[in-house]
């Protein structure tokens, strides 16, 4: 089964990937790890490392998903990844995941995978004005 980490900025990785739970109940190959304040770019690299360690060691797919492009987590996971071909998604959100975790025994490649998992996010993402909506 193909791995899903989250990576992002204080606890957000760990609230997301328990409303994905709440939503569609547990989860197995579905890992977070949470930047902590004052911790440096390296140490969270690694931390990301020893996730990443259990589906190379087993030799499974994974992609890792983080809160914004350039920050920290991404830079960490990118660090993490180097001698990987693991892909890693920015601008994690839970229509994202939802697909991710849904989908991932779909029987689609794993670039046709992550490519509707960013579809299902952007689909999903709407201005509502509820003047108009209930007006």
């Amino acid at each position: 089964m193909v791995g899903v980490i989250v990576c992002t900025h204080s606890t957000f990785a760990e609230g997301i990937h328990n409303a994905v739970e709440m939503i569609v109940g547990e989860q197995e190959n579905f890992d977070f790890v949470c930047f902590r304040e004052g911790e440096d770019v390296l140490a969270l690299s690694e931390r990301i490392k020893a996730v990443v360690e259990k589906y190379t060691a087993a030799g499974e797919k994974f992609v890792v998903c983080v809160d914004m492009f350039g920050a920290t987590p991404f830079n960490a996971t990118a660090v993490a990844l180097a001698e990987t071909d693991a892909s890693v998604l920015t601008e994690v959100n839970l229509p994202m995941l939802l697909h991710l975790v849904t989908e991932r025994d779909s029987g689609d490649d794993y670039d046709t995978w992550i490519q509707g998992a960013l579809e299902s996010a952007r689909g999903n993402m709407r201005v509502v004005k509820m003047k108009e909506m209930f007006g």
